[in-house]
């Protein structure tokens, strides 16, 4: 295993904790990475306005991969370096044939987020959305009348469509076994679960291992000397891929069975902690 000279990091229930937060340590072991020359990046299923860029900025954050995989930015000016998104047509044919009600949909373009304003009800009443993320949700959203016309009039590749479902007074998700059915029978498409139960999908290919592959053939990096952290579904291609998966304490068990390591959860410091313990060899050279 070679020493990591790129680290990626999911971020809801990876890098940010349960209430939406960097732990200061965490923080710490990030900025002294990027210090010693150690390349960090962003690895989520969230769009460009979903990173949390002025920290990244501040912690020596550069890149980040988006959308699963669909697109990689260029945090300091904002600049798309790789976009591969569903066209327009493929994006029309599968939303017309999801449920018209019972969950919230979200399409992700050009680095924003667009929803239909008529479900915003789903996440405000979620059952077993965190505060942190439920807010995030409703400020980080362009809300449209009807998601639908909106993309037959704009023509636009979307790089990922996301859907929280509407739950019954028992818990269960209305809706969601037979979306997830009629997903995985369209070959076009990649669908995953990013977790709290939601289905997300792109273009069939694209994977957070395709976004991180993409930064290191850009960076010259072997992807052998790569490190990945996360905790979901959506995350276990970028595990498989990298050359030191770890999984955090609170991630789901089959992204544990194929992580080379597990560390503490998301509010206990778990990247920083493995950050410490996996580039120690990497800052003690670097202050030589």
């Amino acid at each position: 295993m070679l020493t990591p000279k790129i680290i990626a990091l999911d971020l809801d229930g990876t890098l940010l904790s349960t209430t939406g937060e960097i732990t200061p340590y965490t923080r710490e072991q990030i900025r002294s990475a990027t210090d010693n020359g150690i390349a960090v990046v962003i690895s989520s299923g969230r769009p460009y306005t979903g990173i949390p860029l002025k920290e990244a900025k501040e912690l020596g954050i550069e890149y980040a991969i988006t959308t699963n995989g669909a697109a990689v930015y260029r945090i300091l000016d904002n600049a798309c370096l790789y976009e591969d998104g569903l066209s327009p047509e493929l994006t029309i044919d599968v939303l017309s044939n999801l449920p018209s009600s019972h969950l919230h949909l979200d399409v992700f373009i050009e680095g924003t987020a667009y929803t239909q304003r008529s479900t915003f009800h789903i996440i405000r009443h979620s059952l077993i959305l965190p505060e942190s993320l439920k807010n995030y949700i409703i400020t980080n959203r362009m809300q449209v009348d009807t998601l639908l016309d909106f993309i037959r009039e704009k023509r636009p590749t979307i790089q990922k469509a996301n859907m929280i479902f509407e739950q019954e007074a028992d818990g269960s998700f209305i809706c969601r076994d037979e979306t997830n059915a009629y997903l995985l029978s369209r070959p076009e498409l990649s669908v995953v679960c990013g977790g709290y139960f939601n289905l997300e999908f792109t273009k069939a290919g694209v994977t957070k291992a395709k976004g991180l592959r993409f930064l290191c053939d850009y960076l010259g990096i072997p992807i052998e000397a790569s490190m990945a952290c996360g905790d979901s579904e959506n995350d276990l291609d970028i595990l498989k891929a990298a050359g030191l998966s770890v999984a955090m304490a609170n991630a789901e068990n089959c992204v544990k069975e194929v992580c080379s390591y597990v560390t503490s959860s998301c509010n206990e410091d778990g990247v920083g902690r493995a950050i410490a313990r996996f580039t120690k060899e990497q800052k003690q050279e670097g202050q030589k």
